[in-house]
């Protein structure tokens, strides 16, 4: 969520004759996937989660209508058409770096600076934030990136804070919000945990602990309704004041915890 400003539109049509293109965030995705020879070295790569990369490669399959990867246990392979494909979109993209390179040096690019205040929940600035902050400063070096966290809604934060992180839409007063990522949920332990007690069906849950946040305190109701198990009871519960304390807890091999996909995608 941001505050609201003045926002220009930079995007324009495309000149006549030049054709139709596909998404070019699609490309970005497909460049890198098929580097990278997987979707989760891709999502590293672009500091983006495994299913973001997902959908990007679903957008361009679409567009093209035919498959440009073979899914496979270890990873993905270029189809034929995926092979051509990438020939083109690598000798692109170098012709972009290239006349993006004789463009740019320090007498003439603009220098971005200035500070952003951050406010987050805290779980999200240690688990999420924090980890990409060092890739931001080095890309934009005279930017002060201060950063708060607490769990109130924006509209008690007050004027604190340029831009807001939280887990759902607010509605506020001189606020805009959009979606950042899916706050995808699915339980998660630590290997030695599913070691001693294998987890094949929700039914399994029941042998193990399952590990609780005040902050997201009817998570493990939700999902287990939703599973068609609302009546299922862990062998045990552990209760947390904070969501980084129960994912912490779950690494530690204290339960299993539900965790949020993209807070743990780094631990998978």
């Amino acid at each position: 969520m941001e505050r609201k400003g003045h926002v220009t539109d930079d995007a324009a049509q495309a000149p006549a004759g030049r054709g139709r293109l596909p998404p070019l965030n699609a490309l970005r995705a497909f460049e890198a996937v098929a580097t990278q020879g997987s979707f989760a070295a891709a999502a590293a790569r672009l500091n983006v989660t495994h299913w973001a990369v997902g959908k990007q490669i679903r957008l361009l399959e679409d567009w093209f209508g035919l498959p440009l990867f073979e899914r496979r246990a270890r990873g993905v392979q270029l189809t034929d058409e995926g092979a051509a494909l990438l020939g083109d979109v690598g000798g692109a993209f170098d012709r972009l770096a290239a006349g993006a390179a004789r463009l740019r040096n320090d007498g003439t690019a603009r220098r971005v600076s200035g500070t952003v205040r951050v406010n987050a929940l805290a779980s999200f600035a240690l688990c999420w934030l924090i980890p990409r902050l060092a890739d931001f400063q080095a890309r934009y070096p005279h930017i002060d990136v201060r950063l708060s966290t607490t769990s109130r809604k924006l509209r008690y934060v007050g004027e604190a804070f340029d831009v807001g992180v939280r887990s759902g839409h607010e509605d506020a007063a001189g606020v805009s919000s959009s979606v950042l990522l899916p706050d995808l949920r699915l339980p998660a332990c630590s290997p030695e945990v599913l070691l001693r007690h294998p987890i094949r069906s929700t039914a399994d849950l029941r042998h193990h602990a399952l590990l609780h946040s005040t902050s997201t305190r009817s998570a493990w109701s939700d999902w287990l309704h939703a599973a068609g198990a609302p009546r299922l009871q862990g062998a045990r519960h552990l209760h947390f004041d904070h969501v980084y304390l129960q994912l912490g807890a779950a690494v530690a091999g204290l339960g299993v915890a539900l965790a949020s996909l993209p807070l743990v995608e780094r631990e998978i």
